[in-house]
């Protein structure tokens, strides 16, 4: 695969260098408008490149110019010239106002990818962002998300700007940190409902909170719960507030529920406990959707889990999306190995996350979230 920038007047003028130079075969990658009086187009083309015959001195000048880069280097090349080879397979015959998402995210990551680490000069300061994108990727970030803050390094600090490898790892973290939404109403309205899956600790998360209302904020706080589909879940709920002293309502339909709050409108803070059902039930949902849609003083909280893969999350907050939650939660932060794919599942869920849970322990493992703690977690944790 070749790939060369051009700089021309006109869309015309440019496809004409791409054909002369790179052969009809060849792609637009991508296109921006340069800034100056000029106005310039700059465009980034691409085209399979043949290694030529033997003694071909183009094709044997490619292979040493390859060789030539460190085996980090050469190991990127590899996955975009792959994904290359899957996106002109993609393209053929597909209208460009059919183009899915995943390949509008792969033109920016490729445009980012080959601006930012300069294959054609190799270099001290190509080299540490190298080296600061593996160990992004590593993390768990996206290809796509470490390619986009590489840029912004490379934009914010143009040059020799960062001295070193592990000062570009603290500015890669401050760069995430001032990505990411804070919720700056702490105290939140009066109906706290939990939401989530199966299994990602809504139960013992309530509780949690609830001792830290009640215990440490001296909030009169009441319970409910609407989890009457597991075995014994309205019993566990039950253990925690008879120990707090707090009041419990069970309600499982909406109207059940309308009455449970009444009998609790005395109270500072209500927490609701929902069941963790197939995000393929309907019913389900719109049930949610009454909850949520029936009352302007309820905060939805969506409750992720760390032992889940980043796809299955990026799923759940896409089906929980119609719910427009409030603020996410994320569980079991202490099984997790890596949290670099946070960045992602942030960015897609689009809301500040105001816990992290980090054990089974009632009521001390959670703890408040903030974007430095969350980019904290994201780089090293």
């Amino acid at each position: 695969m070749q790939v060369k920038r051009y700089e021309a007047a006109s869309m015309k003028e440019a496809l004409e260098k791409i054909k002369r130079d790179l052969g009809p075969e060849a792609i637009v990658i991508s296109t921006k408008r340069l800034p100056g009086a000029k106005k310039l187009i700059e465009i980034m083309a691409a085209s399979d490149e043949n290694p030529g015959p033997k003694g071909d001195s183009k094709g044997q000048k490619k292979n040493d110019k390859e060789k030539s880069l460190s085996f980090e280097d050469r190991e990127i090349i590899g996955y975009f010239r792959k994904e290359m080879e899957e996106l002109k397979a993609l393209v053929q015959g597909v209208r460009r106002d059919k183009l899915s998402e995943e390949f509008a995210d792969l033109k920016d990551s490729l445009q980012a990818f080959f601006d930012i680490l300069g294959l054609q000069r190799q270099s001290e300061e190509t080299t540490i962002l190298s080296r600061i994108y593996h160990y992004l990727v590593s993390r768990g970030i996206s290809r796509a998300r470490a390619c986009k803050l590489l840029e912004r390094m490379k934009r914010d600090f143009p040059g020799q700007a960062i001295p070193d490898y592990e000062s570009g790892l603290k500015i890669a973290e401050n760069l995430i940190q001032g990505t990411l939404n804070h919720n700056k109403n702490e105290k939140g309205k009066k109906v706290k409902i939990f939401l989530g899956p199966t299994g990602v600790g809504k139960t013992t998360t309530l509780a949690k909170l609830a001792a830290r209302y009640a215990l440490e904020q001296k909030l009169a706080v009441g319970l409910i719960t609407m989890d009457t589909y597991r075995i014994a879940a309205p019993e566990q709920l039950n253990v925690y507030a008879r120990i707090m002293g707090l009041p419990l309502e069970v309600a499982s339909e909406q109207h059940t529920f309308q009455q449970a709050l009444q009998r609790l409108d005395d109270k500072d803070v209500i927490l609701v406990d929902t069941p963790g059902k197939s995000r393929a039930d309907k019913d389900y949902f719109d049930m949610l959707q009454a909850l949520v849609s029936d009352n302007s003083e309820v905060e939805t909280n969506l409750l992720l889990s760390l032992t889940s893969s980043r796809e299955n999350m990026l799923d759940v907050v896409s089906r929980y999306d119609k719910l427009n939650c409030d603020q996410i939660i994320f569980t079991k932060m202490d099984e997790c190995t890596r949290c670099g794919f946070l960045y992602d599942v942030i960015e897609k869920a689009g809301r500040p996350v105001s816990y992290v849970t980090t054990g089974q322990n009632v009521p001390q493992d959670i703890e408040a979230a903030n974007p430095s703690r969350l980019a904290e977690l994201i780089m090293w944790h």
